[in-house]
């Protein structure tokens, strides 16, 4: 009920402000009747002073006095004509006005309803805040609603982005708790875990892996930490199962295929290292000769790039190290991103040349 007086009220004053802007009115009208009055006043004392002086007879006077009176009535007149109220022309835009506003709200609006939850807004449309302050604002909700599975949802990735690994886990832990965990949100939480422990893989971390990968037969993520995580305990034996799934799945031109394939390798070799001999030079150089031409033909990432020059380095090849240099600034011209192949060239004596 509140909702609807404050919306009349609001109404009323916007017509009212509409039909006192619009209506005609007189201005200064009350002193242009008084100086016309005052005028006509002089005149009557200047017939008496005549009459009484004997320049103007009884007569002549009675008959001045006659046509002063009418000219009062004719100025009265013609300066206060009839009223003509308030024009009805103004009316009919002010009615048309409230009954719009108020009908509108009438057939639109839901008072009775209450805050939309947070799963129907999207944050980053609902205000211009910055990340930070849109966290702020999600968290001041999840305080007053601990069990709003959406928030949790938005805020977790949030707090990753930020850095903020340990209200990361909690968030991702509340997900988990909210609804029954999934192999994407399993992975979460384990890789959220993997953050707060700077990049090693704790106990817990492994369990939501595999659990995720129990999950569901197509998940990569799971698999590709899992893998990871028994290629680095020596668990060769999984990692190659592990990392053979995670390979299966893949098209083929992902970036972290190759990842993929050199762990595989790496478990195989763990497992079986006498199966692996040592390459002889010319195996090493065929190995960099086809990462120069994979990354020619369809580039790659800065690791891989920085891969490259190294390996021309060792192999005492600078001017094909300093091509292979030259184009991965060509493929990677933000400096920040390529920080540790500058300092790569920088030692090795090789030039930043002009990018074509």
């Amino acid at each position: 009920m509140t909702i609807w007086i404050f919306v009349t009220a609001i109404t009323i004053i916007a017509c009212a402000t509409l039909y006192y802007a619009g209506a005609g009115r007189r201005v200064n009208a009350t002193s242009a009747g008084d100086a016309t009055a005052s005028h006509f006043r002089l005149q009557l004392r200047d017939i008496d002073a005549d009459a009484a002086a004997g320049r103007l007879s009884e007569a002549s006077a009675i008959a001045a006095k006659s046509e002063l009176a009418r000219e009062v009535m004719r100025a009265k007149a013609e300066s206060n004509p009839q009223a003509p109220g308030r024009p009805i022309g103004i009316l009919v835009p002010v009615v048309l006005t409230g009954l719009l506003a108020l009908g509108g709200y009438w057939a639109l609006g839901r008072p009775e309803l209450p805050g939309e939850p947070l799963a129907g807004r999207d944050i980053a449309a609902e205000s211009s805040l910055d990340l930070e302050g849109a966290i702020k604002t999600i968290e001041a909700r999840l305080a007053l609603a601990p069990d709003d599975l959406r928030g949790w949802q938005v805020i977790a990735p949030a707090y990753g982005q930020l850095g903020r690994v340990e209200d990361a886990v909690r968030a991702y832990r509340q997900i988990n708790r909210l609804a029954p965990p999934t192999a994407e949100s399993e992975t979460d939480l384990g890789e959220a875990l993997v953050m707060a422990a700077n990049g090693d893989v704790p106990p817990e971390a492994v369990a939501l892996f595999r659990s995720a990968a129990g999950r569901d037969s197509t998940h990569i993520r799971s698999r590709f930490y899992l893998a990871g995580a028994e290629t680095a305990s020596g668990d060769y034996a999984n990692a190659i199962t592990h990392w053979q799934e995670v390979l299966a799945l893949a098209k083929g031109d992902e970036p972290w295929v190759v990842t993929a394939r050199d762990g595989l390798a790496t478990a195989e070799a763990g497992l079986n290292p006498a199966a692996t001999p040592e390459p002889d030079q010319a195996q090493i150089d065929a190995m960099v000769d086809g990462l120069d031409a994979r990354l020619a033909a369809s580039g790659g990432s800065v690791e891989e790039w920085t891969q490259l020059v190294r390996s021309r380095l060792v192999q005492g090849r600078i001017e094909d190290a300093q091509q292979a240099y030259d184009r991965a600034r060509k493929a990677y011209p933000d400096a920040l991103m390529r920080a540790d192949l500058d300092v790569l060239a920088a030692d090795s004596g090789l030039v930043a040349r002009p990018v074509p």
